[in-house]
């Protein structure tokens, strides 16, 4: 969903000749809560054992 999101941001950004503002600035917004989310699911540090292949 993030690499989506992404994605759709960017061909937003190259848009011509209409006003991409507002779809703008909601994907921004659904990034950030994507983002958000990622970073609450992330196990506190070494919490896990290394990565043997690493």
């Amino acid at each position: 969903m993030l690499a989506h999101r992404r994605k759709v941001l960017d061909q937003l950004q190259a848009v011509s000749g209409i006003n991409p503002e507002n779809a703008v600035r909601a994907i921004q917004d659904e990034l950030a809560v994507i983002e958000a989310g990622l970073d609450e699911l992330k196990p506190p540090p070494d919490s896990l054992p290394e990565n043997e292949w690493g």
